[in-house]
């Protein structure tokens, strides 16, 4: 009862715990109730104890110790023509399990393209939408579209760092790869544009993606 976000289990008049029927549908499936039953007795329709209720690690790293973990990783600029194995890319979508996440979880989609060629394929659709960007903010109506439509933030990214590199050209192609730095392999976190909180979500699991990486190394 203490630990259900929704108040969904209560107790009846013989004492028992029970979940309230008018209650269930708004539980979030977060199997915090099945975490700390220790009998095992609860199961959430999508959850098992031996998949998704695992046993605490003994071992928790420190304050000093992650900090210091953080502090090792720095932004690639340009990638190594290596290839990544299939199995790191699975250990590292692996970490995502661990995720918090702020709801439907399930609505968003992961998109792995471990192919050079493929990356490389996809290049000139990017430098032609850079190359929008100029004309889509030298038109004051399109402009205005994409403030009312896409809101302020997304303008401002656009105005205050796109725009500006795509006016001096610095993506272009004939200097080479600028837009991937030539990673050998790319994740796309993306989902329908409706689905609840995608895009938070997705910036989580990002970042989940990103410092498992950096533990790769």
């Amino acid at each position: 009862m203490e630990v259900c976000p929704c108040n969904i289990i209560g107790i009846n008049e013989r004492q028992e715990l029970h979940f309230i029927n008018e209650r269930e549908k708004i539980c979030l499936e977060c199997g915090q109730c099945m975490a700390i039953c220790s009998k095992q007795a609860i199961t959430i329709k999508g959850l098992s104890y031996e998949e998704n209720i695992l046993k605490l690690p003994d071992y928790s790293m420190n304050h000093k110790d992650f900090i210091s973990f953080l502090s090792t990783r720095r932004s690639i600029r340009n990638f190594e023509d290596t290839p990544v194995p299939d199995e790191m890319i699975d250990q590292i979508l692996d970490a995502l399990s661990y995720a918090p996440y702020g709801a439907a979880p399930e609505k968003v989609n992961i998109s792995v393209v471990n192919n050079r060629d493929v990356i490389e394929s996809a290049l000139p659709h990017m430098e032609e939408f850079l190359d929008n960007i100029l004309k889509w903010m030298n038109s004051p109506v399109a402009s205005f579209m994409i403030k009312r439509k896409k809101g302020m933030e997304t303008y401002n990214t656009i105005k205050n760092h796109l725009y500006p590199i795509s006016k001096l050209e610095n993506y272009k192609l004939k200097f080479g790869d600028r837009i991937t730095r030539n990673a050998p392999a790319i994740l796309i976190f993306h989902s329908e544009k409706d689905a609840e909180e995608h895009t938070n979500n997705s910036l989580i699991y990002a970042t989940y993606v990103m410092l498992t990486a950096q533990a790769q190394q």
